[in-house]
């Protein structure tokens, strides 16, 4: 579009300020993997910095009307959309948890990602004219596509993530020990949100000034948090500690004496066996610790590192192994109803996640070893 809101010249300008930006990214994104013991953090900013770099080429491609010619940075640049924004949220999970696990869930959400990765890997096996020829239907009338969608689904993806990141930007605002960070994360992932708006809206209805706004935006955030790390070194690690301290000072367990917790519960596993309840549930658990329901599942989560679940059948496959290799004429049903296992089903497929076998194969495993635990 040639009318709209910003004069040619600065157009032409902030088209120009975007391909900077798009480099800029590219560049930043690659320093990531030559770091010299790069880990997941890391591997997470390259993700995210590519991410922008493609967004932000599509945008100077799409200026300049020459969008049609490269398909393959079209379908990487949606794709982009669906991970960008788990990698960041996986950035800063990372940051505030170091050493722990990342959750089942934090890993679901690069499901999306792979999934349009894969659309536009199978887009590419069309032959190149149809792939051109389509391309330049969308970029003339995208409202009657269905690539519209897709980028409608990034957008919605991808602000949802950092409206969460955001709320947690928010926790530590009136830190005075970190406030002029605050501040500055704050505002980059507000100025994210305007501009993944920005850029949608440009897209969706073709107005490139819209669009290069954006995109200029984009290149702004980059290069504000490039030179936040520099003005502050110790960036990240200060926002880590002051969310800790924010997150333990309201922290249910803040109070509660949890040397005490550890101990009746080590007692009520170990001495009490109660794991072999079958209705043994986190409520019933936490009124025989004389704490609520929330504070036994923060104690878990934080002081032990495992979920309510994993913690009462890790008890309970070790029993199970322990009768299996004692008594190998027992059922393995009754061995399974013993332990406090409510159907095989959920008992074997529990014992093969701690053991890596069947209940089967470990007796049988058991039973070709002699006391010494050599074969026989």
């Amino acid at each position: 579009m040639q009318g709209g809101f910003l004069p040619d010249a600065f157009f032409a300008l902030l088209v120009d300020f975007v391909a900077f930006g798009a480099g800029f990214s590219l560049v930043f994104a690659l320093a990531q993997l030559f770091r010299k013991d790069p880990g997941l953090s890391h591997c997470l900013n390259f993700l995210v910095f590519t991410g922008n770099s493609l967004i932000q080429l599509i945008v100077v491609l799409k200026a300049r009307n020459t969008v049609q010619d490269y398909p393959l940075v079209f379908f990487l640049s949606l794709s982009a959309l669906f991970f960008i924004g788990p990698a960041n949220y996986l950035y800063h999970h990372t940051l505030l948890n170091p050493g722990q696990p990342v959750p089942a869930k934090l890993k679901a959400q690069f499901v999306p990602a792979a999934l349009a990765v894969l659309c536009g890997l199978l887009y590419q096996l069309l032959p190149a004219g149809t792939r051109r020829d389509w391309l330049a239907g969308y970029v003339s009338s995208p409202l009657t596509q269905w690539p519209t969608i897709i980028l409608a689904l990034g957008v919605i993806f991808i602000f949802a993530c950092f409206l969460v990141m955001t709320k947690l930007a928010l926790t530590v605002l009136n830190s005075q020990n970190i406030r002029a960070q605050a501040r500055i994360i704050l505002a980059a992932f507000l100025s994210t949100l305007v501009s993944i708006v920005l850029i949608s809206l440009g897209f969706i209805l073709g107005s490139d000034r819209t669009l290069v706004a954006g995109g200029a935006l984009v290149t702004l955030i980059n290069l504000s948090m490039f030179f936040s790390n520099m003005r502050y070194p110790d960036f990240y690690r200060l926002v880590e500690s002051e969310i800790k301290k924010s997150r333990y000072e309201r922290s249910l367990l803040k109070g509660l004496d949890t040397e005490l917790v550890n101990d009746r519960l080590g007692y009520l596993m170990g001495g009490k066996h109660i794991y072999k309840d079958f209705d043994l549930s986190l409520e019933s658990l936490a009124r025989q610790l004389s704490i609520t329901p929330h504070q036994l599942s923060q104690f878990m989560n934080e002081r032990l590192r495992t979920s309510f679940r994993s913690y009462i059948n890790s008890y309970r496959i070790e029993e199970a192994k322990k009768i299996l290799a004692s008594d190998p004429d027992r059922n393995i049903l009754t061995v399974c109803f013993d332990v406090g296992f409510n159907s095989k089903s959920t008992f074997n497929q529990s014992f093969r996640k701690y053991t890596n076998q069947t209940p089967s194969e470990f007796r049988q495993e058991h039973q070709a070893k002699g006391p010494e635990g050599s074969d026989l």
